[in-house]
């Protein structure tokens, strides 16, 4: 019986030290060069303005020219806000030229958050067209890991870390098909790559929020993209839809995301925790419902994960 105690013992204080492992932090903030793309809005904005005020210096990728002059009046000389579309590879590359001159030689970057991302289509999967995914992929999943890839070098030189912006989706298939697809690719991009950078002294940490009061959730971008769908689709699958298919699917949505959390600051925290601790976690799950409810589904059978989410969605709202 002893030995049971003894093992019991060394597992309670394995984690203690892990917790206070996680608790300590680099220094010399002012000495690092970070990369954060999808810094027009949302986390990406949140945390581009975090750490300029850590005194990080910052490369902020933005997509708008708009974004770009805002963050570069709204933050100190250290922020360097660049123009640029991860879903192009020339626009990946154009970024890096203008890092490698703002660094300073012998520099490289401790850290390159992969924020950038979009929702895509809405509507079943069987709906979506070639085009659906590759237009999420370019951005969600592409744009990761090439922009990754452009930097690595950089990257690997201060045996810094990549942070990458995934999801709870990524983990449970259980939302619109093209961004669940391209979460699920970010989570095994991100494993694999944790797996060949592991002996350079590379992090990849993989930040996994639940749902958020942001853009990415908002009703009426959703509803357009519904309604943009709807429409493209030939008459025979149209003919199969109830009249009121796309208030019932906008009533869903909204009641599914109508407990999702307001405190957004707690993802920008995980992206800082991954960024400054000396030890971060492979895997940040952010939110409520990400760490309880999908944790539950995903660490069940699928025979009966499948049944509670099939509940959770409710009755069939194509025609009788």
């Amino acid at each position: 019986m002893d030995i049971y105690w003894v093992i019991l013992f060394i597992f309670l204080v394995s984690l203690l030290i892990e917790r206070l492992a996680r608790k300590l932090k680099i220094n010399n903030f002012n000495q690092r060069y970070v990369v954060v793309t999808g810094c027009d809005t949302g986390f990406g904005n949140m945390l581009a303005k975090r750490l300029d005020a850590m005194q990080f210096r910052v490369f902020a990728g933005c997509f708008t020219s708009k974004a770009v002059t805002q963050l570069t009046e709204e933050c100190s000389q250290n922020m360097t806000a660049i123009q640029v579309d991860v879903s192009k590879d020339a626009s990946i590359e154009q970024m890096l030229e203008t890092v490698k001159r703002k660094l300073p030689k012998d520099k490289g970057l401790w850290a390159v958050v992969n924020n950038a991302g979009i929702t895509g289509t809405a509507g079943q999967c069987t709906w979506q067209t070639r085009q659906d995914f590759e237009t999420v992929l370019a951005v969600n999943f592409y744009g990761v890991g090439m922009v990754t890839n452009a930097f690595c070098p950089l990257i690997v030189k201060e045996r810094g870390r990549v942070v990458n912006a995934s999801s709870m989706m990524g983990r449970i298939a259980f939302g619109q098909a093209t961004y669940v697809v391209s979460k699920y690719c970010v989570e095994a991009f991100s494993d694999v790559l944790r797996r060949e950078l592991y002996r350079t002294g590379v992090k990849v940490c993989i930040v996994e929020p639940g749902a958020f009061k942001t853009g990415i959730i908002d009703p009426s971008a959703q509803l357009k993209r519904l309604e943009n769908k709807v429409n493209s689709l030939p008459e025979e699958i149209k003919g199969k839809l109830r009249e009121d298919y796309i208030s019932i699917s906008m009533a869903r949505f909204t009641k599914a995301t109508s407990n999702a959390s307001t405190n957004v600051n707690e993802v920008v925290d995980a992206y800082i925790h991954a960024i400054t601790a000396k030890y971060p976690l492979k895997r940040y799950l952010v939110g409520t419902d990400a760490r309880f409810l999908m944790r539950a589904l995903w660490m069940l059978p699928e025979c009966a994960s499948d049944f509670i989410i099939n509940k959770l969605i409710g009755k069939d709202i194509n025609k009788e």
